[in-house]
């Protein structure tokens, strides 16, 4: 039976079959050593393998192109003699056991790849992840597994991971022990060690700590305190928290972004500027809003096909407009009950990073929500540069929606249901029967039971076409509508309304454009765009504009402006070759959510209702 529960209670005392032993002394070469014990061996082979990819990032990442050194031992009158061994294929070893009933595998796994679903080890901090890290005995997935972490603890003094000690008041010998009840649980707790600062704290009843990884002094105090606002206002949202214990590891290095959900944990990476200017602090608090949710929704309320895993083969589901477009219209949503942003700044970023974002995706004409998802694995986690021409993230055009969902729901039932009402219905079907997945059928029945109204046919019509999104007649029902704007020229001014300065206009090309030690380089062109038009091509080098060399993008878009939105023409080179051409550009089209003139009371109604904390 497939499960993702635990408690630390549960692994207190406990024993373990298969244990991993892991040693740092070759950290600053960024390996860690990993030796493997699999004892109550039976059979004539022992095969051994090590994941392909991570849960909840669906791209095949062949963790075994890091794994060297592997070796495997038989264990002989307590005395390890060589095993006879072979690669199965290329993440598989078989190992003869010649009746041994202990087995033992020792292999280093290199890592240096900054990311939150991989390993990174220098000589200050291992970030580890199980599933990149560990092997996993075919047959044998269910049993407790233990970790023994042997690290110099005077140098890496903090411990931060979901799994449960084994020995809460310290373990007999040298390293710290750690269980999982299974590898599915054990492959999902990624460990931070190192010297990291750990705040622990109490929220909704239960434990958390913050993990806070970086080379800065960072304000971990005030992070703590709008942590402890996220967790109540999504507990509050559940009725409750699932857990006993759950630890928020944020990783502050520059560049740095992304998330990756996990049963009783998650990793957040984020620029430093982001809490050492809190003004910029917003899109760490809607991230953080984000993988906190997906404890909910996605490990625990899921589509059928994400649990149990193969961790050798992709997982295939048409249903991430569920597990992704549900979490992100609620992260923003949830960034505004927690009271990070205002009624205003929410209804504006809800045009500007959610619908005009997705008006900018040519490719939602071309690939629908459930298809985009289905071909993840090829499509959003391995983008071609022409990618955004070919289809829709399952992200954003799921997000929207699920806006739009609200509002129907809250406008067919007179402000009585939202959707809140269909995702609680969907969570205490989890409780129910926490071993089993959803179906497409399971899901929208659910919604519907939650919400008392018909979903299928409108929701699987958005879901299945490529047809335009009916903004207005959904808005409509809170007193909005989509209002398209040229974004021109706006003046500058202080004092009593004195104009001393206008911001520059950004005209629509349609490109995106990279430098590459001064020359620029066109990494990307929208479908019907003026570049596009202009038969400009990716990869292809601007040289000039007007005649001018350009050696910057700023240089480059001042350049294109100069016109005052005029035909520029164009100096490029493509494969060694010059060519010139004429681009025609336009004025950036923006996409707002705004009041209607004079809205019903009705629409106030319903609008409060969605916008109720």
């Amino acid at each position: 039976m497939y499960s993702i529960e635990q408690r630390d209670e549960q692994l207190v005392s406990t024993t373990a079959d298969i244990v991993y032993e892991l040693s740092f002394d070759r950290a600053a070469q960024h390996l860690v050593g990993v030796s493997m014990r699999v004892t109550n061996v039976k059979g004539s082979t022992l095969t051994c393998v090590m994941p392909s990819w991570a849960p909840g990032s669906y791209k095949i990442r062949d963790y075994a192109g890091y794994q060297g050194n592997v070796r495997a031992w038989r264990i002989v009158d307590g005395k390890r003699e060589p095993a006879v061994s072979r690669w199965r294929d290329k993440a598989s070893l078989e190992i003869t056991t010649g009746g041994a009933s202990e087995i033992h595998l020792d292999y280093v796994v290199y890592g240096l790849e900054r990311t939150v679903r991989t390993n990174h080890i220098n000589r200050w901090h291992a970030f580890l992840m199980p599933v990149a890290t560990l092997m996993y005995v075919e047959g044998r997935t269910e049993e407790i597994h233990h970790v023994l972490l042997k690290h110099d603890t005077n140098r890496w003094p903090n411990v931060s991971t979901q799994l449960s000690p084994v020995y809460p008041g310290g373990t007999p010998g040298p390293g710290l022990l750690l269980g999982a009840l299974n590898y599915d649980i054990l492959a999902d707790s990624p460990i931070e060690i190192g010297d990291h600062v750990v705040r622990k704290f109490t929220a909704a009843g239960a434990e958390r700590e913050l993990a806070l990884v970086g080379p800065y002094s960072l304000d971990d105090r005030w992070l703590t305190e709008q942590l402890k606002i996220i967790v109540d206002t999504e507990a509050k949202l559940f009725g409750g928290v699932p857990y006993d214990r759950y630890v928020f590891i944020v990783q502050a290095y520059p560049g740095a972004g992304g998330g990756l959900e996990h049963t009783r944990s998650s990793v957040n990476a984020v620029d430093p500027s982001a809490l050492l200017d809190k003004t910029k602090g917003i899109d760490l608090l809607s991230l953080l809003c984000h993988e906190y949710f997906h404890l909910w929704n996605v490990k625990r309320i899921r589509p059928v096909e994400l649990g149990p895993f193969d961790y050798r083969h992709e997982a295939y589901t048409p249903m991430l407009w569920l597990a992704e477009g549900m979490t992100s219209y609620y992260d923003d949503l949830l960034t505004y009950r927690c009271g990070f942003t205002t009624e205003t700044e929410y209804i504006a970023q809800l045009g500007r990073d959610h619908v005009s974002r997705l008006m900018r995706v040519p490719g939602r004409r071309q690939m629908s929500v459930r298809d985009s998802s289905l071909l993840a694995w090829l499509k959003l986690y391995m983008q071609s540069p022409d990618a955004n021409n070919r289809f829709p993230s399952y992200y954003l055009k799921g997000g929207v929606i699920f806006l739009l969902l609200d509002i129907y729901i809250i406008d067919h039932t007179d402000g009585k249901k939202r959707l809140d009402d269909g995702l609680r219905t969907l969570w205490a079907n989890y409780q129910a029967s926490p071993d089993k997945g959803l179906t497409e059928a399971d899901c929208i029945a659910l919604l519907e039971r939650g919400t008392g109204v018909q979903l299928r046919e409108l929701l699987m019509t958005w879901l299945d076409g490529t047809d335009e999104l009916p903004y207005d007649e959904i808005l409509g029902a809170v007193g909005m509508r989509l209002s398209i704007e040229d974004k021109r020229a706006e003046a500058i001014t202080f004092g009593e309304n004195r104009t001393f300065a206008s911001v520059p206009v950004t005209l629509f090309c349609g490109w995106s454009c990279r430098e590459e030690g001064g020359r620029i380089v066109v990494k990307a062109v929208e479908d019907g765009s003026p570049a596009a038009q202009a038969g400009i091509g990716i990869d292809d080098e601007i040289i000039a504009v007007h005649g001018k060399r350009v050696t910057s993008v700023t240089q480059l878009d001042q350049y294109v402006a100069e016109p005052g939105g005029g035909a520029v023409q164009i100096t490029a080179q493509c494969d060694g070759r010059i060519y010139a051409t004429t681009l025609d550009p336009d004025y950036q089209k923006v996409y707002k959510l705004v009041d209607v003139a004079t809205p019903s009371e009705r629409q106030k109604t319903i609008r409060r209702t969605w916008l109720a904390k």
